[in-house]
């Protein structure tokens, strides 16, 4: 029984470290997709700037607006397409960091399970121990008495 704990134990440490690596991918996620969505912000914000109402002075100036703007509106398609994706990958982060814990919570339930069998085993191996030395004290002195 003391073996399974040891087992158990040390597949509790694996499980803890892999709930910790799991959290740790969730926060990244998270963190990215906060990332991508600041720079979505960022870029609609300078959009807005480029097709403000100012007067352009001359024709090269409306130019560089429009091909600014032009660029601008690629990098808001790209960008909701990656922040998509990093909403994808924050969902199956928070998913496979489910899991880990449930893993977790149940290995460390199985654990404490055992060590309580292996706690009642070794008092009742006592108690046994007790009562057989108890039994055997008490049948020598009855053997004596007779």
């Amino acid at each position: 029984m003391k073996r399974k704990v040891r087992g158990l134990k040390r597949i509790l440490k694996v499980r803890d470290t892999q709930k910790k690596l799991k959290e740790i991918a969730l926060a990244k996620a998270g963190n990215h997709c906060v990332a991508l969505e600041h720079n979505a912000n960022r870029i609609r914000n300078l959009q807005n700037e480029a097709l403000s109402d100012t007067e352009a002075i001359n024709a090269d100036m409306l130019s560089a607006r429009m091909e600014l703007s032009g660029r601008l509106v690629d990098a808001e398609r790209s960008i909701e397409a990656s922040i998509e994706t990093a909403r994808q990958d924050f969902a199956h982060a928070e998913r496979q960091n489910l899991a880990a814990r449930k893993t977790f919570e149940s290995t460390e339930k199985l654990l404490h399970s055992h060590l309580r069998k292996a706690r009642k085993a070794e008092i009742f191996k006592t108690d046994i121990r007790h009562n057989i030395l108890y039994n055997i004290d008490n049948n020598k002195k009855k053997d004596q008495s007779r």
